[in-house]
């Protein structure tokens, strides 16, 4: 039996302006717990910005085949 690789991902959705619906955002490698998401580089300056934005965020995961999963697959073993 082939076993799955999944990566661990944080999925952000920002609010819009009215505050009222989140949307999907992007994703980012790893389990991030901040309040918003970080620049990749400190020269993406439009991005210091989504500081002064609303933000939900979820822990996921992402296999091989770039699906995102809210729970990892098990492969039991006897």
């Amino acid at each position: 039996m082939k076993q799955k690789v999944v990566k661990m991902i944080t999925v952000w959705y920002k609010y819009d302006a009215k505050g009222n619906e989140a949307k999907l955002n992007h994703i980012e490698d790893g389990w991030v717990n901040g309040e918003y998401p970080k620049p990749i580089y400190p020269s993406y300056t439009n991005q210091e910005a989504w500081k002064k934005s609303d933000w939900e965020r979820k822990h996921s995961y992402l296999d091989e085949q770039y699906r995102v999963l809210s729970v990892p697959l098990a492969h039991w073993i006897k």
